[in-house]
């Protein structure tokens, strides 16, 4: 592996990070543009990250995944407790 691929576990980890924010939008009803300007970020960003493995795991920055947590009400450790 060289130092530019992401290796599978993390993968696999930012795919559960969006699958568990999607899961949590749809739960509340929310579309991702009502999420977003919630979390006041762009409808893509959230797009990018509920979709990340169809997107080539097109990276997000972390800046963006504390706004969308913060949305959500959850502290970050309640966040990452609530997707194991």
């Amino acid at each position: 592996m060289n130092k530019h691929e992401i290796p599978e576990h993390q993968i696999k980890r930012i795919e559960e990070i969006g699958l568990f924010l999607k899961n949590w939008r749809l739960n509340e009803g929310m579309s991702q543009r009502e999420f977003s300007e919630m979390a006041g970020i762009h409808p893509n960003s959230l797009h990018f990250i509920e979709c990340s493995a169809k997107n080539n795991l097109r990276l997000y920055n972390i800046l963006t995944l504390m706004k969308c947590i913060s949305a959500t009400g959850l502290t970050v450790s309640q966040f990452f407790d609530e997707m194991e």
